[in-house]
C-alpha cells in the first residue's frame, strides 16, 4: 500500500511535498496572458488545498478524473496569503494503494451507537401513534442505511460521513435540557422535529469520497424530500391525527427560521421556535469549532468566514483551540 504522506492540514507553509489526495475539483482555466493551466482542488479528511499544473495541462488532465485518489508531488507557495500547490508530478492511484477513510471526514462517533441512541429517544415518546411513525422511519432499511452515512451538509456544518446522525442526536440531547427548563414544551413534538427536520438529507446528499448532492437533491431540496418521506410513513400508521401531521409538517418547513434563509414558513408555535433555535445553535457551533481547528496554531483570529459573516476569535497561542476543539474525525 502506498504511504499516505502528510495530511493536508499538516503540510508546511512552503516547500517540496509528496502526498496522496482526493481530486475534489478539476478544470482547465485560462492564464492571465496566453494559454491555460489545470486547476485542482485536492482534499483529504483533514482539509483542502488549491493546486495548479502549469505545464501540459491537457495531457495531465487526461491522467485522472474528479473523485480519483492521486499521488502528487509539488511545491507549496503562498498566493494571496494562502498556500497553493504547484504540481510537478501527479498520477492516479489504484485500489489497494490507499485507505478510503483517509479521504472523507467521518464523525468521531460510531454510527451504530448513534443510531441506537436515537432509537432510544424514539422509544421514549409517549404518543403511541407518533412513536409508531418515527419507528417506521428508523426501521426502513434504506433510510436507516442512508441515515448512518449521510453528512449534515457539504460545506457549512457537520460536513462528514455520519454528520446528519450526529447533528440529529445532538438536538435530541439539547431538547432534554431545554424541556427540563421549560416544562410547558411538548417533548414528543420536539424529538419528532429533531428527527424529521433534516430527514430529507438522506436523499438529498451523497456520502461518497466527495460530499455532494443527488440529482433529486439539487432539483427538489431536503425540505420537500423530508415532507415526502413523512407522507410515505404516515400512510403506514392508521388513524394518525391530522392535527399532529400538520404540526410535524410545520416543524419541517419552518426549521430554517426566516423566509430569506430558506424557510417556507416562519416558526409559529413554541416547539417550532425551539427547534429552529437549537438547530441554528448546533450548526453554528460546529462551524465555529471547525474554523478554530483549521486556523494555524498561535493565530488569535481566524480568516473572515463568509458563511458566518465574521472572523472567529481563536485565543492566543492555541489556548482556546486546545481547550474547546472537538476530536478530529478519524
Amino acid at each position: 500500500m502506498t504511504e499516505k504522506g502528510r495530511y493536508i492540514d499538516s503540510l508546511p507553509g512552503t516547500g517540496l511535498v509528496t502526498f496522496l489526495a482526493l481530486v475534489k475539483e478539476k478544470g482547465i482555466r485560462p492564464k492571465r496572458a496566453v494559454g491555460s493551466y489545470l486547476y485542482l482542488l485536492l482534499g483529504d479528511r483533514s482539509g483542502e488545498i488549491d493546486a495548479k499544473v502549469w505545464d501540459k495541462p491537457q495531457e495531465v488532465a487526461a491522467l485522472f478524473d474528479r473523485d480519483d485518489i492521486v499521488k502528487v508531488r509539488g511545491t507549496i507557495e503562498l498566493y494571496n496569503e494562502r498556500p497553493q500547490l504547484i504540481v510537478q508530478r501527479i498520477r492516479r492511484c489504484e485500489q489497494g494503494e490507499f485507505e478510503e477513510s483517509d479521504f472523507c471526514a467521518t464523525s468521531p462517533q460510531d454510527p451504530d451507537d448513534m443510531f441506537a441512541s436515537l432509537a432510544g429517544f424514539v422509544e421514549s415518546i409517549g404518543d403511541e401513534k407518533l412513536r409508531a411513525l418515527l419507528q417506521s422511519i428508523l426501521d426502513d432499511e434504506a433510510t436507516g442505511r442512508a441515515f448512518r452515512a449521510a453528512p449534515g451538509g457539504t460545506k457549512l456544518h457537520h460536513c462528514c460521513r455520519g454528520g446528519l446522525l450526529q447533528h440529529t442526536l445532538s438536538l435530541c440531547e439539547l431538547i432534554e435540557k431545554v424541556v427540563e427548563h421549560y416544562p410547558k414544551l411538548n417533548r414528543d413534538w420536539l424529538i419528532a422535529g429533531a428527527l424529521l427536520h433534516d430527514i430529507g438529507k438522506t436523499e438529498e446528499l451523497t456520502a461518497s469520497r466527495r460530499l455532494g448532492y443527488t440529482t433529486r437533491g439539487q432539483l427538489v431540496g431536503h425540505v420537500a424530500l423530508g415532507l415526502e418521506i413523512l407522507e410515505r410513513h404516515l400512510a403506514r400508521v392508521p388513524d394518525f391525527s391530522v392535527e399532529t401531521k400538520t404540526l410535524l409538517q410545520h416543524l419541517i418547513v419552518s426549521h430554517h427560521g426566516e423566509l430569506e434563509n430558506g424557510a417556507l414558513r416562519e416558526p409559529a408555535f413554541p416547539e417550532a421556535l425551539v427547534l429552529h433555535a437549537l438547530d441554528e445553535l448546533d450548526a453554528r457551533l460546529d462551524q465555529a469549532y471547525r474554523v478554530i481547528e483549521q486556523t494555524p496554531s498561535g493565530e488569535e483570529w481566524s480568516a473572515y468566514v463568509p458563511a458566518l459573516r465574521r472572523q472567529i476569535y481563536c485565543g492566543r497561542n492555541g489556548d482556546r483551540t486546545s481547550a474547546t476543539q472537538p476530536t478530529v474525525p478519524a
